[in-house]
């Protein structure tokens, strides 16, 4: 049996494809793990559901099984912590705990036509203006970023109104004053404390889309958009008390110690603590995140201001750019048959000196900031007699990058800082020639952590200081351990010709705008 006199820590990440659990000792280390993956369902097209029956039963049973592998004693549990997908959400009833209908994800495009009709509303049309008009009294960019409000698929915003509108049990369970309403965070913590906690983590929240991160309340958006939030739960710090799970799962309670969402645990996982500081996760997306301190960033192209994290009274703001497609790309070779293992697509790519004039326009999801184009098509461009499968790979591949330059470039051009590296985590962090092209194209070194599933590190890290596991954030740092670093290349003609690549794939990516709008 593993020993370690101060216990340890059951640090569970909840993905979009895959449910993760590892068992960290004190010296930030895991001893063991378990994942399984996450069953989606596709009931229509654009649909994306999770089961909530089936998806608690895996929950359960990778915790479990992550203990088991581990030789370790569940009674050597000393605090749960949780790490959630952000923005899929699910309704159910307060009184019977009933579902009222499926995990609707992040990934779902059901409410596309009434986010369209919401983005050209009188009420939201309304709004922009008069946001506009303060900003140009008051030079406040809160409103600037206003003025420019859209809603968005990836906002739960849209598809709760879609659900409250469509869904007749939802409908009757909020005139009943019947309705509970959570995204993943808050209905794992409700369904492990028996029903005993209602809330939500300032993290989570922050990400719905209707959460305002300046005033730190349902603010004035869900007014706008008629989203009733006098039943939504209470927003509470990510060390809050959040109760132990039944003792009927795991034979013992076990003390829940922190809850966050993934993207901002990983800030914290990767010690990203200091202003300026810049985190990349490259997972099933991609996600670029600066922590902006105390002080919250408006964007007026696309970035958006989320809480990074909230320990005590220390609340700490991050912004965020986004770019929706990055693994699942990957996952698209392999179904295509274009590769046969993810872990040589960094070989097929080196092996060709570049793609021959090929390029990729990743847009499944759309192109995100600070393009925005949800509308775009997906395709390659420049295939030629001589076109090889590794040309496409590595255009793939580059494609990944350059979504993320456009990222880091608009960062740069909207908010001056002392940017000195990119900490990366995330499947894709392992490959080489996607991070050493990263170093080059940003002339930044890119940092790879020792361990890549840092949203489990983000919450052991908080759970272990929530249970006198760790004492400051300064323990958490001498674990932070890096396993490579690369650095951008030494000869300037390398680089400005990588730009000028990257310039033609800016272009080519202009081709597929607006494929698709009607």
């Amino acid at each position: 049996m593993s020993q370690d006199s101060k216990g340890f820590i059951a640090a569970l990440d909840v993905g979009t494809t895959t449910i993760k659990c590892h068992i960290i000792n004190s010296n930030a280390r895991s001893v063991g793990f378990a994942t399984e993956i996450v069953k989606l369902h596709y009931p229509q097209p654009g649909w994306v559901e999770i089961e909530p029956n089936e998806f608690f039963d895996s929950i359960l049973n990778v915790i479990r099984r992550a203990i088991k592998n581990s030789n370790i004693s569940i009674l050597q549990i000393q605090s749960l912590g949780i790490s959630t997908q952000r923005a899929s959400f699910i309704t159910w009833k307060r009184d019977t705990g009933e579902h009222l209908h499926n995990f609707i994800t992040w990934m779902d495009l059901r409410a596309s036509k009434l986010i369209k009709e919401l983005n050209v509303s009188v009420a939201t049309i309304a709004l922009r203006w008069a946001a506009y008009f303060i900003y140009l009294g008051t030079c406040n960019k809160k409103f600037g970023m206003a003025s420019k409000f859209q809603v968005r698929n990836n906002h739960v915003s849209g598809r709760f109104l879609w659900v409250l509108e469509n869904l007749k049990p939802v409908q009757e369970a909020l005139n009943s004053d019947n309705l509970m309403f959570g995204t993943l965070d808050t209905w794992l913590i409700y369904k492990l404390t028996g029903g005993v906690n209602y809330v939500t983590d300032i993290t989570n929240a922050s990400a719905t889309g209707f959460y305002d991160p300046f005033v730190l309340d349902w603010g004035i958006i869900a007014k706008s958009l008629r989203i009733p939030t006098y039943f939504m739960p209470t927003v509470v710090s990510n060390d809050y008390d959040f109760g132990e799970t039944d003792e009927k799962f795991f034979g013992t309670k076990i003390n829940i110690g922190c809850v966050m969402a993934d993207q901002q645990s990983s800030v914290i996982g990767s010690c990203s603590f200091l202003e300026d500081d810049l985190k990349l996760t490259m997972g099933t997306g991609a996600f670029l995140n600066v922590n902006t301190a105390t002080t919250i960033h408006p964007s007026l192209n696309g970035m958006y201001p989320l809480v990074g994290y909230q320990i005590g009274k220390e609340l700490i703001y991050v912004s965020e750019v986004p770019c929706t497609d990055a693994g699942s790309i990957i996952q698209w070779l392999l179904h295509c048959g274009l590769v046969d293992n993810p872990s040589i697509t960094a070989d097929m790519a080196s092996s060709v000196e570049d793609t021959k004039g090929v390029f990729f326009v990743p847009a499944f999801s759309g192109l995100g900031p600070p393009i925005n184009n949800d509308e775009a098509a997906t395709g390659f461009i420049g295939i030629k007699p001589t076109t090889q499968k590794e040309h496409l790979v590595r255009a793939v591949l580059e494609s990944i990058v350059y979504q993320i330059v456009k990222t880091v470039d608009l960062l740069k051009t909207e908010r001056i800082g002392d940017y000195r590296s990119i900490r990366v985590d995330g499947g894709l962090s392992e490959n080489n020639f996607i991070c050493q092209l990263l170093a080059d194209l940003t002339d930044l070194p890119i940092i790879r952590l020792y361990m890549p599933d840092i949203a489990v590190l983000g919450v052991s890290y908080v759970a272990g200081l929530s249970c006198g596991f760790w004492s400051s954030k300064g323990d958490f740092e001498k674990h932070c351990d890096i396993s490579h670093t690369f650095r951008p290349a030494d000869s300037t003609i390398y680089k400005d010709n990588c730009r000028e690549i990257y310039k033609k794939w800016l272009l080519a990516a202009d081709r597929f705008k607006s494929w698709y709008k009607k």
